[in-house]
């Protein structure tokens, strides 16, 4: 039989400090009777661990209201003020640098444009002397930082390595290491799975959902979340449907394939073809502009407007895009078998309902046992900050499951 050390009480300790710190964060505000409980440790330990982080500033206390005699409880929160979080989206038009509260709320947003050069070594440039000049304004060091969190579209390892980027066109950068070296606090990087977790925290049911998250936006992917926490693969390179070869003869992927999903439906590869088959002949609305230089998502924007004025070609682009996502959608189901699918990325939001439906089509041909699964589609709720909050809340939780 294992006898306790003193190493097993220190870390039973950061355990029950962080149990504690989440329960904060999950209800708000508690007395540390509550507390307890929902712990599941005696009043004195409670004591003890709320006095270590009274002293860290991590909390607030309040007197609360009795309605016996006797002493007032004492109501206890997480200060807000006690530190702050970093979070950084990286695409390949623009970067956005979010700066958030110890709560997750926001403080600041900036938005930078990155141009025409998307090597690491200038992305970093770009962000590290925006992120310091951001920290300046606010009058915060580095001992004021929590963590940062970067994220973007590709395969990340636990260790910070993208090992590929299609939309940024990056294979095996090191990204933590790059961005280490500029900062003292910890850095993560992760995919953009994380803005499911924004997704979550706009509506706290489908926590206990099991969730299929279907993102078609500058790339094209899939996230599982299934009790109660995101599932990832063994070497981050997970969720990756973009890449799934639909025709061995179409289009060449960023990631060096040709025939991607991703090379089909992601926002540059439609902005692509759009411009591609005007300049062949193609009579549409959504020639307007076509001399510019707008951002896929930018030069998408008109595609619904010209489907509602019965633009032939808008409408043709729009049903070929429907049966693919209700195709991959299909092969997922089957794959994962959710209780919810949500269509995110500003392409999916562009005809969520029309997609819906043709993933509604395909289903009974498609999907196993179709008739046995009550399956809700709705497109994604969590508006377009969604990447920045999910990145804030994957710092928040890691920090929450770290040392203090």
């Amino acid at each position: 039989m294992m006898s306790n050390s003193p190493i097993d009480s220190k870390s039973a300790g950061r355990r029950n400090e962080n149990l504690i710190l989440a329960m904060l964060r999950k209800h708000g505000s508690l007395s540390q009777a509550q507390l307890c409980r929902l712990v599941g440790i005696g009043s004195s330990t409670a004591s003890t661990i709320v006095a270590r982080l009274r002293e860290k500033g991590l909390l607030l206390e309040n007197r609360g209201i009795s309605r016996h005699r006797g002493p007032k409880p004492t109501i206890l929160s997480l200060n807000p003020a006690c530190c702050h979080l970093v979070g950084i989206e990286i695409n390949p038009s623009f970067a956005i640098i979010g700066l958030f509260d110890f709560l997750g709320q926001p403080v600041d947003k900036i938005h930078i444009p990155l141009g025409p050069d998307h090597q690491p070594g200038h992305v970093v440039d770009v962000i590290t002397r925006s992120l310091h000049k951001t920290l300046k304004d606010h009058h915060l060091g580095a001992e004021d930082i929590l963590g940062a969190g970067v994220a973007l579209s590709g395969s990340v390892s636990s260790e910070g390595m993208v090992h590929l980027s299609s939309p940024m066109g990056w294979r095996d950068v090191p990204l933590q290491r790059l961005l280490a070296e500029h900062f003292t606090f910890p850095v993560a990087v992760y995919s953009n799975h994380v803005r499911l977790l924004a997704e979550i925290a706009s509506d706290p049911a489908l926590d206990a959902e099991s969730i299929l998250y279907l993102n078609v936006a500058n790339g094209v992917g899939a996230t599982i979340f299934r009790d109660g926490r995101l599932v990832y693969g063994t070497t981050g390179r997970y969720g990756e449907i973009g890449h799934n070869v639909i025709d061995p003869d179409g289009p060449l992927c960023g990631c060096g394939h040709r025939g991607c999903l991703e090379a089909h439906i992601s926002g540059p590869a439609l902005a692509a073809k759009i411009t591609h088959d005007i300049r062949c002949g193609a009579q549409t609305a959504l020639a307007d502009g076509l001399d510019g230089h707008p951002t896929p998502e930018k030069r998408l924007a008109a595609w619904p407007g010209a489907v509602a004025a019965n633009d032939a070609y808008a409408i043709m682009l729009r049903d070929q895009v429907a049966d693919l996502i209700a195709q991959s959608a299909a092969q997922a189901i089957n794959a994962y078998d959710p209780t919810v699918v949500i269509l995110a990325g500003y392409v999916n939001l562009l005809f969520a309902e029309a997609f819906a439906e043709a993933i509604g089509r395909h289903s009974a041909a498609a999907i196993y046992d179709f008739d046995a699964r009550q399956i809700d589609i709705r497109p994604a709720a969590a508006g377009d900050d969604a990447l920045i909050n999910g990145i804030c809340l994957a710092v928040l939780q890691d920090a929450l499951e770290a040392d203090w």
